[in-house]
């Protein structure tokens, strides 16, 4: 009996950055990686004070290659040797790169849901971790570029939400409100294979482009594609969070904002763009701990809604999310519950989830001072995804010579009982802070700019940040992105024994399922597939597609079903035995896809348990069979005799002439 996995399930248990790579997990560090630029404000700065940098992390000597693709699509290579142990930065300005969105209310729509060519591609000779930086003038963020291996097919969308600002006049005391500026909701998506078909259901009933939640296209390698919300003056806030985007090959997901407001409720704070690259759904965690963010050094509160905002975002129906114990919360697909990040939030759900902090607006108009930190958009990973080793970094970009950033943080979530173990560059860390109704704490570190490798006996959790007078960033510090939740199915095709001329059937059966199957069965679900087997052996009653070279069948089925258990059919096939090339041949499933109501792929580890045709009494007596190849007849070897009757060989060859017989 042969046993086949169609779609492979990677080890579940994250270690350090080291391990990681000898036992060929999935992180945050890799040799490939492909960005965007999604558009920023610049309406307070100008083309040389926009900038994207690339920085490079690595701790060993490593070759970069970057191929930068702008909009006339043109390509700007470049080479270079990162030393080991060190952070390097390369620059571009963001003109040629960066997507052009809307940028007022009737605006045009410039590069929006149109493929586009621009795109940056990096290679590398060793493993590295690959951070970007998107820099204007009071607007900037910086997001960790995960690297190809770690990318999947099915996201969700988490931003924050739409808004505008008005000019106001007033005529005859009567107060006039003109709409002067949009600022979206925004996502940018990148295809890494040529040939991927994207499609995208919009949480919202609109786009800056047309009506309706469904989008597809087909995008090649390198092309990016940008989705843009609406802004009206009835309708300002739209917000693409819960917005599915499904690929047939492994996409980038860029989620940002082209300058949000955080929180919503307060209109005169300031603003910032946000990114942030986001995992796929099948890396979701179902236990997330988000520590407060360290605040700046010269924070002042603005009241009781200058808040930082901790957003959770469900990808499939009735996931019951529970937040430091109290009572669970359901939420649907592609729905997010907002939560204010002023103390530490255990979160457990059951099922996975997506959690982003995004931080606040630091400053209000009214003041006229420019406070450290503004609005910033940071993954939180989850426990089941730790390590317990990183090498971050901390981003120092240079504007017109002095640095963006001037307070540097990372924040860390560790067992207490690990805490002892916790080093940053050698040194131990400062003192944690215990999070109650939880075997963990965050410890605060205050850092330089530059590289920092923190280190813990056990798998922890990090954030790094920073901030800059009306300025910040923030990304996860690294994090495991293996496969966590994907259900599993075995499929298994019954043996069956006949001879020749008896009618039987083939069944194909679900063998076993894990106990993850309700991640998806969340309403009607289909399966399609084919039984393939040897037509010289059995022939079906029904059509097939047959290889006339192998005497292969393949017999398609489909099944709709919204519950699934151990022993239901999936696939009958009837037929008879026939007398074959062989007694034994094997029968399988191939092509198997599953998908729900709506027809979205979903992610199942399928494995295949083949079956056997096995043909028994060929003949009666135990005979060959009538078409069995005959035994190769015997020729007798030749031999030869001299007229004395002498044997001489089995050949005349060489012998003198004479008479000679031959028996």
């Amino acid at each position: 009996m042969v046993t086949r996995l169609i779609i492979i399930l990677s080890v579940l248990f994250a270690i350090g950055f080291v391990d990681a790579r000898t036992q060929g997990l999935r992180d945050s560090r890799g040799r490939d990686f492909w960005l965007a630029v999604p558009p920023n404000d610049h309406r307070q700065g100008s083309d040389s004070s926009s900038f994207l940098s690339l920085l490079f992390n690595c701790d060993q000597r490593t070759d970069v290659r970057i191929e930068a693709r702008a909009r006339d699509g043109s390509v700007d290579i470049r080479t270079f040797t990162v030393p080991g142990a060190a952070m390097w930065e390369t620059r571009y300005s963001t003109v040629q790169y960066e997507h052009q969105g809307v940028t007022a209310p009737d605006g045009s729509t410039a590069d929006c849901e149109k493929a586009m060519p621009m795109s940056i591609h990096v290679t590398t000779t060793t493993d590295v971790t690959v951070y970007a930086v998107l820099r204007d003038v009071n607007t900037s963020d910086a997001w960790m570029s995960l690297p190809t291996d770690a990318l999947g097919t099915s996201y969700r969308v988490s931003t924050y939400a739409s808004t505008a600002v008005a000019d106001t006049t007033s005529f005859l005391g009567i107060p006039i409100y003109t709409f002067t500026a949009a600022y979206p909701s925004q996502f940018v998506v990148v295809a890494t294979e040529d040939n991927t078909d994207v499609t995208i259901d919009l949480s919202v009933s609109r786009s800056s482009v047309a009506n309706g939640t469904r989008r597809t296209v087909r995008l090649n390698k390198g092309q990016s594609y940008l989705v843009q919300a609406r802004v009206t003056e009835t309708r300002q806030n739209d917000d693409l969070t819960g917005t599915r985007v499904t690929g047939s090959k492994p996409l980038v997901m860029l989620s940002s904002h082209y300058r949000a407001q955080v929180p919503i409720l307060v209109e005169e704070a300031s603003r910032d763009c946000l990114v942030e690259q986001l995992p796929s759904t099948d890396t979701w965690g179902k236990h997330i701990i988000v520590p407060p963010l360290r605040r700046p050094n010269d924070f002042q509160s603005a009241g009781p809604s200058d808040v930082t905002v901790c957003r959770i975002v469900a990808d499939v129906d009735s996931t019951l999310v529970q937040v430091n114990g109290s009572l669970p919360w359901q939420i649907d697909a592609g729905k997010f519950w907002d939560l204010p990040l002023t103390t530490a939030l255990d979160i457990v759900s059951t099922k996975p989830v997506l959690v982003t902090i995004i931080d606040r607006s630091a400053n209000r108009s009214t003041g006229g001072v420019r406070r450290s930190g503004d609005p910033s958009l940071i993954l939180m990973p989850p426990v089941e995804q730790f390590l317990n080793a990183y090498r971050v970094a901390n981003a120092e970009p240079q504007a017109v010579g002095a640095p963006v950033f001037r307070q540097h943080q990372i924040t860390c979530v560790v067992p207490i009982s690990a805490v002892a173990s916790l080093t940053i560059d050698g040194a131990p860390s400062p003192d944690p802070t215990a999070i109650p109704g939880t075997s963990y704490a965050y410890v605060h570190m205050n850092v330089a700019a530059g590289q920092h490798e923190v280190l813990c006996d056990s798998a922890f959790g990090i954030v790094v940040y920073g901030y800059g007078p009306a300025e910040s960033y923030g990304y996860t510090g690294g994090m495991a992105f293996e496969r966590l939740y994907i259900p599993s199915v075995v499929l298994r095709v019954l043996d069956i024994q006949g001879a020749p001329g008896d009618a039987d059937t083939i069944h194909a059966v679900v063998d076993s399922i894990s106990d993850r199957i309700d991640l998806f069965l969340s309403g009607a679900i289909r399966l399609d597939g084919a039984m393939m087997l040897d037509l010289s052996t059995f022939v079906p009653r029904t059509s097939t597609v047959e290889d006339p070279a192998t005497m292969l069948g393949s017999i398609p089925f489909g099944l709709d079903f919204d519950t699934l258990s151990v022993g239901d059919t999936i696939s009958i096939v009837p037929g008879w035995h026939t007398l074959g090339r062989d007694t034994v041949t094997v029968s399988t499933l191939a092509n198997i896809l599953w998908t729900t109501g709506s027809g979205d792929t979903v992610d199942v580890v399928t494995t295949i348990i083949d079956g056997r045709v096995i043909t028994s009494d060929v003949c009666l007596d135990q005979q060959p069979r009538l078409f069995d190849p005959l035994p190769a007849v015997t020729t007798r070897e030749r031999r030869y005799y001299d007229i004395r009757g002498r044997y001489v060989g089995t050949s005349l060859d060489g012998l003198p002439p004479g008479v000679y017989f031959h028996r």
